[in-house]
C-alpha cells in the first residue's frame, strides 16, 4: 500500500477488539505513512462516512498490513 491509498478494515481487522472504535465510527481510512522500523505497520488516518475525521485530535492509527484492505465503494443495486 502506498501513501494516499484509501483503505478499510479487513475481516481480520474487524475481529480485533482493539479496533472497535474504527468498526463503529469509521467508514474508510487514508494511508499517511509507514513505520520506519517495521514495514508491516501502516499509519492510517480514519474518516467518517460524511468525510470528516473520526478523531481530529489523535495521531494516525498504526495498523498491521493484514488488518487492512483496499477501499472498495459499495454499489447500490437498484
Amino acid at each position: 500500500m502506498q501513501v494516499g491509498d484509501l483503505v478499510m478494515l479487513s475481516s481480520a481487522g474487524r475481529k480485533l477488539q482493539m479496533n472497535g472504535d474504527i468498526v463503529k465510527g469509521a467508514s474508510y481510512g487514508m494511508v499517511v505513512g509507514k513505520e520506519r522500523h517495521n514495514i508491516k505497520v501502516i499509519n492510517v488516518r480514519w474518516f467518517k462516512k460524511d468525510g470528516t475525521l473520526l478523531y481530529n485530535w489523535k495521531e494516525p492509527r498504526n495498523l498491521y498490513r493484514w488488518e487492512l484492505k483496499k477501499f472498495k465503494k459499495k454499489m447500490n443495486k437498484s
